[in-house]
């Protein structure tokens, strides 16, 4: 099982800020990935998150870590960070090796964001039970943890060979993991990691996991995370009907996802600057949030809009 170090994380009571990619539909988008970061660091913002997702249109994002590099490249001081990276498709030692490698590209700045996954033509592509995800998740991270810390990778022609370069950060680098799901909850506790929330339930749907991973984390010998993330799609303007209309489009698409109505509770935010200040800092309130990730991928919303409605996120002083 993970040391304690597991759950170190940012400290400090005011709430940090980092965005996603808002450009990400169009091929010749995953080529402007690392000037978003750029653009997003000169902003002000505290990290830049990319998803994970696979046969998804033209411009799926297979593969974060390469991406994160191109970021890296083009940034000083901002936090790169995966949102999932789907660990049971891939081998730990790859993932070991891809992981130091980029975190050494950054200097340290990257939060490893992780995740099970839930798609079952993903899984079958990759020949992985679906059943199986949470066992060889488990293992995977056990792997990869020992192998940063200096556990052989295996012995050839009686020299031991160890993972190279180790990661820039120590013991190894911030790991945070989604996760949906009581089973999930209790495997993110159990590593002592960060349970990084999604942007699909609700605020009481959220405060409900974060009992359960609370409860959780009190049966193991981890210390507990300082730090609480949560995502949120998120879309400020003083228009009301321009809110109103993203309101709905949000709303449809959740209803696509979901059965849940989202009416009273939706998992988005929307509306004036002062409606959105008032409802995060409700969620820094009640929830313990000091991590906020803002989604910004909204269908029908200019990049242009989004874009002004972060730089009002980040005017909100909060």
């Amino acid at each position: 099982m993970a040391s304690n170090a597991l759950s170190h994380s940012d400290n400090g009571e005011s709430l940090k800020i980092a965005v996603t990619a808002w450009d990400l539909n169009r091929t010749e988008a995953l080529a402007q990935v690392p000037e978003q970061a750029v653009i997003a660091e000169r902003m002000g913002f505290s990290g830049f998150w990319l998803p994970e997702n696979h046969f998804a249109g033209p411009a799926a994002l297979s593969a974060p870590l390469i991406l994160l590099a191109g970021a890296a490249s083009r940034t000083q001081t901002i936090d790169l960070g995966t949102t999932s990276l789907v660990l049971p498709i891939r081998h730990p030692v790859s993932v070991a090796e891809e992981v130091a490698t980029l975190d050494q590209l950054c200097g340290g700045r990257l939060i490893l964001g992780l995740g099970r996954g839930f798609s079952n033509d993903l899984f079958e592509v990759f020949g992985v039970d679906p059943k199986q995800k949470r066992t060889l998740f488990k293992a995977a991270l056990n792997r990869m943890i020992a192998l940063w810390q200096g556990e052989t990778v295996g012995n050839s022609n009686e020299r031991n060979i160890y993972v190279s370069p180790a990661p820039h950060q120590s013991p190894y680098p911030r790991i945070w993991i989604a996760a949906f799901g009581p089973l999930a909850l209790k495997q993110a506790a159990a590593f002592g990691c960060p349970y990084l929330a999604s942007p699909m339930e609700s605020f009481g749907e959220l405060k409900q996991n974060l009992e359960i991973y609370h409860a959780a984390l009190s049966e193991t010998q981890n210390v507990i995370p300082d730090c609480v993330p949560i995502m949120r799609t998120i879309f400020i303007t003083h228009d009301v009907g321009r809110a109103d209309a993203v309101s709905a489009q949000l709303s449809l698409e959740h209803q696509q996802r979901s059965t849940e109505q989202p009416r009273n509770d939706p998992p988005f935010l929307v509306g004036t600057p002062q409606a959105v200040k008032d409802q995060l800092t409700r969620y820094k309130d009640e929830l313990g949030m000091n991590y906020l990730v803002a989604r910004g991928r909204i269908k029908g919303v200019s990049n242009e809009e989004q874009l002004d409605s972060h730089a009002r996120l980040l005017d909100l002083a909060l």
